[in-house]
C-alpha cells in the first residue's frame, strides 16, 4: 500500500496512524519545519491538515503534481465517508491495521457495528480483478465485511473484467436473463464514487447517494440478490 507521505529521511507515513493529539503536536512541529514531511508521488513538500469531519490526511502545498487530482478524489471520498458515519453514529477510523505475517491489511476506514466489523476501501489506481477478490478473501478471514468504493477509471475497467468473466463462466456465452448485472459479482460489491455529484455513488443497478449507502451498509441491508446488489429485502407474507 502506498503511503500517504514519507519523512525526512524517507520513512512511510500514513495520517490514520497518529492519534488526534499526535496529529496536532506534528501539525505544530511541520510548520517549524516544513520539509519535515513529503508527498511519496513527487516529494513535494507535505502539508498535514484536518478537514471538517476530523479526518487526518497530508496534502500537497500546490496543485501542480501531475497526481494530485488522484490524491484529492481520495481525501474527498474519505471526507465524504468520515462525515456519513459520525451522522449516523458511527466512530470511523482510517488506515487501520489487522490480519497478521503476509496475511496483514490495512483499512482506508474502518468501524465497529453491532458485534460487525467493516471495512470500506477507497481504490484510486488500477488493481486487477484478481487482487480484488484476493483482498476480499483476507478480510473475510478475519470477520471483516469488506466494500468498495472506486475512482471511474479503476471502476471502468473492473466492471468489464467482471462482465467478460461471468460471461463466460456463468452463463456460457449467452444473453443473461433480464436483471442480471453482469458487470458486477457476488464476490464483492463495488461502486462508482464521484465526490460532488449527485448521486454520489453509482453500482450497477443501484444509483444512490453516499449517506444513502452508508446507512444501509450500518444497518447491513446491502446484499447480493442474486442479479444483483441490491439494498430491497424480500417482504414476508
Amino acid at each position: 500500500m502506498n503511503p500517504d507521505a514519507l519523512t525526512h529521511d524517507d520513512q512511510p507515513v500514513w495520517a490514520g496512524q497518529f492519534t488526534e493529539q499526535e496529529w496536532e503536536i506534528l501539525k505544530s512541529q511541520s510548520q517549524a519545519n516544513p520539509f519535515a514531511f513529503k508527498m511519496p508521488c513527487c516529494l513535494s513538500r507535505a502539508v498535514l491538515k484536518t478537514s471538517s469531519n476530523g479526518l487526518p490526511f497530508f496534502s500537497h502545498l500546490s496543485d501542480e503534481c501531475a497526481t494530485a487530482p488522484e490524491t484529492v478524489w481520495h481525501i474527498e471520498g474519505k471526507d465524504l465517508v468520515f462525515g456519513a458515519l459520525k451522522l449516523f453514529g458511527v466512530n470511523p477510523r482510517s488506515e487501520v491495521p489487522g490480519g497478521t505475517g503476509k496475511d496483514r491489511w490495512k483499512a482506508d476506514i474502518y468501524f465497529e457495528h453491532g458485534g460487525r466489523k467493516v471495512a470500506i476501501e477507497l481504490q484510486r489506481s488500477y488493481q486487477h480483478l484478481r487482487d480484488f477478490v484476493r483482498r476480499q478473501e483476507r478480510y473475510a478471514r478475519y470477520g471483516v465485511e469488506c466494500y468498495w468504493l472506486l475512482r471511474h477509471s479503476v471502476a471502468m475497467t473492473v466492471g468489464d473484467a467482471i462482465m467478460k468473466k461471468r460471461w463466460k463462466e456463468d452463463f456460457d456465452k449467452k444473453m443473461p436473463p433480464l436483471g442480471h448485472m453482469i458487470n458486477s459479482s457476488p464476490a464483492f460489491y463495488w461502486g462508482v464514487l464521484n465526490p460532488g455529484d449527485d448521486p454520489t455513488i453509482v453500482t450497477p443497478g443501484l444509483p444512490l447517494s453516499h449517506f444513502e449507502l452508508l446507512a444501509h451498509i450500518v444497518n447491513n441491508d446491502l446484499h447480493w440478490n442474486g442479479m444483483r446488489w441490491s439494498v430491497d429485502r424480500p417482504t414476508v407474507a
